[in-house]
């Protein structure tokens, strides 16, 4: 199968280079040389027990972040070596590493690149994120002998047809993983019928109940300089389509609201200039973050966050919350962050790429659905209207938060146990005794 699978790569390697190189003159891949093997010179990993941790985007750039936290408390020396395969997650690692760590664009997935790549930096463990499943990288990993453990494991409902149609290939991929945490009973389900062996699958729940966002430098900022706006609304990782009815919506709230102020925040940064044209032809003042600068006021309208890595403290200042991606299908975001600081939620029905944390939110009647965009501003003036609902709203969602914020031990007790074994500093039998995913497959 690995021979079919390269030669596929290598047939297809005119082509992909031909879309790289568009790609890149576009500004939308970024780092091509670093990612076929030429890196940096940054400082030495030399002596240290080295994890690599490999998160596909933003959002599990910062799951990683909490992980890589408490490790840190465990094994103050251990060395890490970021990767993230988008400019933002790579931008969120860069802030994320310390002095010491090392941050980068992933290996492309050729034999001799991963190789390349692994025999450079000498990572003792390899910890991916969520469903980045790469065949040669993986065997790789196994040939240099270092630690391989799927982290935050999940497989989404709109990927999960094409995986089972193609088993007979991802069985032998899964066969790497020393031991796969999948995020609920339902994932760890499909990792099994996919073939992973199932004395490594386990129950790990799912990181991004870890995360801690903190304040930060705009967040001061924007609440000094907001006393004259309000109601505020923070529009989060928004997707195309999405900004058209959160105009409407915000154009049919303003009369009740003169003074509403939303704060917007595309998922992608760069497609800021025509959001922005969108804004003002809606009639709407429109502020960018990179033209606005601490002491300015801000004015009722749109503030229009084009940066990466600074959304999530900015839920702190919100009356109520919108969580993009779900009101077009794409799959939703994550609502972990506005629950943190207790703010009330609204989202819309494509919840499938956080189907567990949506589901138990809705359950605990900690978010605010809707079916639709037609929905959306009445929903928002309800919140706005009723102050001790919102705040109730606020205060289960975080209740929710902190109940489901300790899973975490298990994945790190592996972690700590694999790096100490290769420092030769830990017995050879591993200290996670929490049975593994094999029941779930008869349904127990």
């Amino acid at each position: 199968m690995y021979l079919l699978y390269n030669l596929a790569i290598w047939m297809a390697t005119p082509f992909l280079l031909g879309w790289a190189a568009g790609r890149v003159l576009q500004g939308r891949l970024p780092a091509l040389a670093e990612r076929l093997g030429r890196w940096p010179a940054p400082p030495s990993l030399d002596g240290k027990p080295v994890v690599w941790v490999h998160a596909v985007s933003l959002g599990e750039t910062k799951a990683a972040e909490a992980l890589i936290r408490q490790l840190r408390e465990r094994l103050p020396g251990v060395g890490v070596i970021w990767t993230s395969s988008t400019r933002t997650g790579y931008a969120e690692a860069r802030r994320q590493a310390s002095p010491e760590d090392v941050a980068l664009y992933p290996p492309a997935d050729y034999p001799w690149v991963c190789r390349r790549f692994l025999r450079r930096w000498k990572p003792a463990l390899v910890v991916v994120m969520e469903t980045e499943l790469w065949p040669n990288l993986f065997r790789e990993i196994k040939r240099v002998g270092a630690g391989l453990v799927l982290a935050n494991g999940r497989i989404s409902d709109r990927s999960w047809p094409r995986y089972r149609r193609t088993r007979f290939f991802w069985k032998r991929v899964l066969q790497y993983p020393d031991a796969i945490y999948a995020q609920s009973p339902l994932d760890a389900e499909r990792f099994l019928a996919l073939g992973a062996a199932p004395g490594r699958v386990r129950l790990g729940g799912n990181l991004k109940f870890a995360l801690r966002p903190s304040s930060n430098p705009l967040s001061e900022a924007l609440a000094a300089a907001a006393g004259g706006v309000g109601p505020v609304l923070v529009a989060g990782s928004t997707m195309p389509g999405e900004e058209t009815h959160l105009l409407e919506a915000f154009l049919g709230l303003r009369p009740d609201f003169p003074a509403l102020w939303m704060i917007l925040a595309p998922r992608h940064p760069e497609r800021a200039p025509e959001i922005a044209a969108q804004v003002r032809a809606a009639g709407i003042a429109c502020q960018r973050r990179s033209a606005w600068v601490p002491g300015q006021p801000v004015v009722p309208g749109v503030f229009l966050l084009d940066s990466a890595g600074e959304l999530a403290a900015l839920y702190q200042l919100a009356d109520a919350a919108f969580i993009g991606g779900t009101l077009v299908p794409t799959g939703g975001h994550n609502l972990l962050e506005p629950a943190y600081f207790s703010c009330p939620t609204v989202v819309g029905p494509s919840l499938e790429n956080f189907r567990e944390i949506a589901g138990a939110f809705l359950r605990a009647r900690a978010v605010v659905p809707v079916a639709s965009a037609e929905e959306l501003a009445a929903a928002l003036r309800r919140l706005f209207l009723n102050p001790e609902e919102a705040r109730r709203l606020g205060q289960a969602a975080r209740t929710l938060f902190e109940t489901h914020a300790g899973e975490l031990a298990p994945l790190l007790d592996d972690m700590e146990w694999r790096l100490r074994r290769a420092a030769g500093a830990a017995p050879q039998s591993s200290p996670v005794s929490q049975p593994a995913a094999a029941g779930l497959a008869q349904g127990k």
